[in-house]
């Protein structure tokens, strides 16, 4: 299993006129601002995956995008600022999971 190509990703947190709520939910929560440990372990469930497999492999994702994030070539504000949303959420995931 692994995560659909970057490219089916809207990001439209940069925008505060847009929604925030995603289009699929994650464990029975659709809003990204919400979304939780919990959440993850109950989409595990929802998907039949093992609780155990999810805890790992969040944090393990999220720090493959903090290590990648810089190496994307693309110097311009909104792609900086997205970059810096992405970094905090990155690392909120790593410290809500190893704890």
């Amino acid at each position: 299993m692994r995560l659909t190509p970057l490219y089916d990703v809207v990001s439209t947190r940069y925008y505060p006129e847009l929604t925030r709520e995603l289009a699929m939910k994650i464990g029975g929560e659709y809003s990204s601002d919400r979304i939780s440990k919990t959440n993850f372990e109950q989409l595990a469930a929802d998907a039949g995956l093992a609780k155990p497999l999810v805890r790992r492999r969040v944090p393990e994702l999220a720090e493959a995008i903090l290590l990648n994030l810089g190496k994307t070539g693309i110097e311009h504000p909104v792609a900086e600022a997205l970059a810096e949303q992405i970094r905090e959420r990155c690392n909120a995931a790593c410290h809500h999971f190893k704890n």
